[in-house]
């Protein structure tokens, strides 16, 4: 009997339609998701035997336009189709601006922060171009993103998954990490989850996480906090200015994209030490510190720099991606985990869904 699969429309490049702006064509999101169903149902039709594929329409809008409140929507349409509808799985497409965002948020919120009670995969894709251009790879990932399916439902796997070209990610490691190459999407310090090739899809269950409890409904926690900020450290940054954008309030955290592995200038009229020690002493601000590397580890303890941050009151982020550690915070925020700069530290060295490698552990 064909699996049953929730198929939904998030926008995205992919569905997106050609408009003439004067002399310029612009790619503009469609008015709904009539035409894209369309052109899909010859590929939804490919699966038939296997897979019994429900289309549904939640948004056709630019995913740079994206928020925690699509992510909320997201999640419990998610938990409906798994709880309620009993969906094998669900098969999302998205935009690629903010696709890792979403995936990393949905991962956090469906795994929750005890027990997961996951018990479908939910695979998300989208394309460089629209899926209505020749020689792109619209058609190429969309039909892959059915295939990734397929197999993760044989599996047995319960988690978020990314599908993008031939590669298949774990959704809270995955980086976008190019706006115009077809292999666009990449696992910068975490193993691919799998990968697509002539032979078909293979994906590594030691991976990701498994089904376990066939019975167990799905626990959420759905929320993201506001007030996170986000800066790339360079040399010059202004620790009188940020200090003044935490004392006018409304700030809940601050991330430090630093420019190595955790090091942060320390000398001089730039010297963001004390402004460290008074965001989380004084004012009980968090201050996390990862890097801007794709692929980096912001341990902190190989150089002097590094060292004297976390001193000072900084939080390492070890190998979280900087979108993992941005939607992280505001999911520990939004969702009450944390009480104290002591609990933000506790919790960034803690992995929820896979999103980071634990301290002293290996990759599970």
């Amino acid at each position: 009997m064909p699996k049953k699969v929730l198929f939904l429309y998030n926008g995205g490049t992919i569905g997106q339609v050609p408009v003439s702006d004067g002399q310029d064509i612009v790619l503009t999101p469609p008015k709904d998701g009539k035409q894209f169903k369309v052109i899909c149902d010859p590929i939804l039709k490919g699966f038939i035997r296997a897979l019994n594929i429900k289309f549904e329409l939640v948004t056709t809008k630019d995913s740079t336009n994206m928020t925690p409140n699509d992510w909320e929507k997201l999640i419990f349409r998610i938990k409906k189709a798994q709880d309620v509808e009993k969906y094998d799985a669900v098969a999302i497409v998205h935009g690629t601006d903010t696709m890792a965002y979403t995936a990393t948020a949905l991962s956090l919120a469906l795994h929750g922060a005890k027990k997961s009670g996951l018990r479908i995969p939910v695979c998300i894709t989208g394309a460089q171009n629209t899926i209505y251009e020749f020689g792109g790879d619209g058609k190429f990932n969309l039909e892959n993103l059915f295939r990734v399916i397929q197999c993760s439902i044989d599996l047995g796997i319960a988690d978020v998954l990314i599908n993008f070209w031939n590669r298949v990610l774990l959704g809270c490691r995955a980086v976008k990490v190019s706006e115009k190459n077809f292999d666009a999407f990449h696992s910068t310090a975490y193993p691919d989850a799998g990968y697509i090739d002539s032979n078909g899809v293979t994906i590594h269950p030691h991976l990701v996480h498994l089904k376990k409890d066939s019975s167990k409904s799905l626990t959420l926690a759905p929320k993201f906090g506001r007030g996170v900020v986000s800066f790339e450290l360079t040399p010059g940054v202004d620790p009188n200015v940020l200090l003044g954008m935490i004392t006018s309030g409304g700030i809940s955290a601050m991330i430090f994209k630093s420019l190595g592995e955790g090091n942060v200038c320390s000398e001089g009229q730039y010297n963001l030490l004390p402004l460290i020690k008074q965001a989380t002493k004084e004012y009980v601000t968090p201050i996390f510190i990862t890097t801007k590397f794709t692929g980096g580890n912001a341990v902190s303890q190989h150089y002097e720099v590094g060292v004297q941050a976390i001193k000072a009151g900084g939080i390492p982020c070890y190998d979280h991606t900087d979108v993992a550690v941005d939607v992280k915070v505001r999911w520990l925020i939004g969702n009450g985990f944390c009480s104290s700069i002591d609990d933000f530290r506790k919790a960034m060295a803690t992995s929820y869904a896979g999103e980071m490698t634990e301290p002293n552990q290996k990759h599970y």
